[in-house]
């Protein structure tokens, strides 16, 4: 017969096993996916925002991070289509949306008037990004409470829940909407409802003829159709740039958006432009494997 020391000391290691069992998991630092597709890399010895090695099976998030996980400084990528997002990096970075928050505002200013042509002005903002261009457009809208309210539904309407557009000139030599926090997760899936509308895809024609500034990251490649993309670039108060593309990849399967986003270890724009595009390189290996949805 079993002593009753025995049968206490193998009560106590069954106790200890279920209170490991129960700190295990999430930290409650970031969301998860709505999908479950996507699980927050734990930390490694690489620095911060740097990944572990994904140890997960699925073609595209093992690629993605591996990009992400190339690039010096932090990197985030997400992908996102029909209720899918897939991300590496830490896309719940509330990163500033600089230029390419000027896709919803003409989006906006297309809505408004009820157009399906976009005017010069709606041209200059998205293939020049031209900031005299976007905030003609974003006055045009009215008060700036007014403004941020019509572009902000643009968002909402295209599956962006929980952006705040930002109304108020935080740093006075930038526009307001370029200053709105946009994480990736976010942006990529309002990406993949552009083609949606007759506004987002005048403005999707738009981003498919981008100047010189722009034609970095996912630009020129092609699925069924040549990628939308519209770049957004500014220094951070510490004078270190934060180098961001918003982008729209249609093939045969339907409609895929992408947020990329970088910091680069020396803060310079080139570097984050060719950073972007070693991000886009890992996007274009895996076409047959991105979320992809029709309207």
């Amino acid at each position: 017969m079993r002593s009753s020391t025995s049968t206490r000391a193998a009560a106590l290691f069954v106790i200890a096993l279920s209170a490991t069992a129960c700190t295990v998991g999430d930290d409650g630092a970031a969301a998860p996916s709505s999908t479950g597709s996507t699980v927050a890399p734990a930390p490694s010895a690489a620095g911060p925002g740097r990944p572990a090695p994904s140890q997960r099976t699925d073609p595209l998030q093992a690629a993605l991070d591996r990009a992400v996980g190339a690039v010096p400084g932090r990197a985030t990528i997400a992908v996102a289509a029909g209720g899918r997002v897939v991300t590496a990096g830490d896309s719940a970075d509330e990163l500033p949306a600089w230029s390419t928050s000027k896709v919803p505002l003409v989006m906006a200013a297309l809505e408004r008037s009820g157009q399906q042509q976009a005017t010069d002005r709606m041209r200059a903002a998205i293939t020049q990004s031209d900031n005299d261009a976007a905030e003609a457009i974003w006055e045009s809208l009215g008060t700036p409470a007014q403004a941020g309210a019509a572009v902000q539904q643009v968002l909402r309407t295209g599956g962006d829940a929980r952006t705040t557009v930002q109304t108020r000139k935080v740093r006075p030599e930038y526009s307001a909407f370029g200053q709105t926090l946009w994480t990736d997760d976010a942006a990529a899936r309002f990406a993949a409802r552009i083609p949606c509308s007759p506004a987002g895809r005048t403005a999707l024609g738009l981003m498919q003829q981008v100047a010189g500034n722009q034609q970095w990251g996912l630009y020129g490649l092609r699925g069924a159709q040549p990628v939308g993309v519209k770049g957004g670039w500014g220094p951070g108060t510490d004078g270190a740039y934060v180098v961001r593309q918003l982008a729209v990849v249609r093939t045969e399967r339907g409609s895929t958006g992408v947020m990329l986003s970088v910091r680069p270890a020396d803060g310079a724009l080139a570097s984050g432009e060719a950073a972007l595009t070693t991000l886009a390189n890992a996007v274009r290996t895996q076409l047959g494997t991105l979320p992809a949805a029709p309207c």
